[in-house]
């Protein structure tokens, strides 16, 4: 179906290509009308407000050759099959927190997927924004925070650690202050970009730890030794991701010093959970 739109993503953004390729799937837009910034043509680049791309993903209507940004971008697409979608956005009561949720996500997509730009013609990098960057790190320390207490309940207290839920989340407070530390001997966006790969990290972390708690809570773990096993790949993971994520923030090679000092602490607070 020719949808008479044109929609222009992040290729180096694993979100972005996921998205608009579920849109393709669905019929919402032709495999031609979705491209990538990294092999923009010279005449459709010159349609764009080239500041608000890396923020805001672009659509673009093949008949009026108006571009549009973001959520009203997304809401052009939806449109075609979700009917009142566009009228929805005029209320503000309804635009405004949906707006926030896409600049929220946007802003911190590279600290999510940690991917460097593709090479290409057209460098889509979101801008840095401290507060969305702070907002997600608080929002998901929090969370990460939360998810101990099932973590104890259904995996550690049937493994081979025995800590009870107060040190769990008192040796967990520690790391988050000892890594606060590292961060202050930076400078501001340095700082925020190595704290907020580490927050990502112990989120994929707890997010790889999920499937494991329901399996435990159905009662579908045949003996222990599987808690065992599962957390010691699980921390095989961990430390080759937090690698790859380093690398990305640059801490690794030009400050080994952190990567050094952060890998001690990962290692002190498996080995606390291992000795008690």
């Amino acid at each position: 179906m020719d949808t008479g739109k044109i929609i222009i993503y992040d290729d180096s953004c694993p979100l972005c290509a996921a998205y608009t390729g579920a849109f393709v799937k669905a019929g919402f837009l032709r495999k031609e009308d979705r491209l990538d910034f990294s092999h923009l043509d010279e005449k459709t680049k010159q349609l764009l407000d080239t500041s608000r791309c890396p923020n805001e993903i672009p659509v673009i209507d093949r008949e009026t050759m108006e571009v549009s940004y973001g959520i009203d971008a997304l809401a052009t697409i939806l449109e075609q099959k979700i009917h009142g979608i566009e009228k929805l956005l005029r209320y503000t009561a309804i635009k405004w927190p949906l707006q926030k949720l896409y600049k929220f996500i946007s802003y911190n997509r590279r600290v999510i997927v940690a991917s460097k730009p593709a090479v290409g013609n057209f460098d889509c990098t979101p801008d840095f924004n401290v507060t969305y960057r702070i907002a997600f790190m608080f929002l998901f320390l929090v969370f990460n925070s939360l998810m101990l207490f099932p973590i104890h309940s259904y995996i550690l207290q049937n493994s081979f650690s025995k800590v009870s839920a107060g040190e769990l989340q008192f040796a967990h407070l520690l790391l988050v202050c000892f890594n606060i530390g590292i961060g202050a001997c930076m400078k501001l966006k340095p700082a925020l970009e190595y704290l907020g790969q580490v927050n990502m990290l112990a989120l994929t972390t707890i997010g790889a730890t999920m499937p494991l708690i329901l399996l435990n809570y159905f009662g579908l773990v045949p003996f222990a030794g599987i808690n065992n096993i599962y957390l010691f790949l699980l921390i095989g993971f961990v430390l080759k991701e937090y690698r790859r994520r380093m690398i990305f923030a640059e801490i690794i090679p030009g400050k080994k010093w952190i990567y050094t000092l952060n890998i001690l602490g990962i290692l002190v607070f498996i080995f606390f959970l291992l000795q008690s």
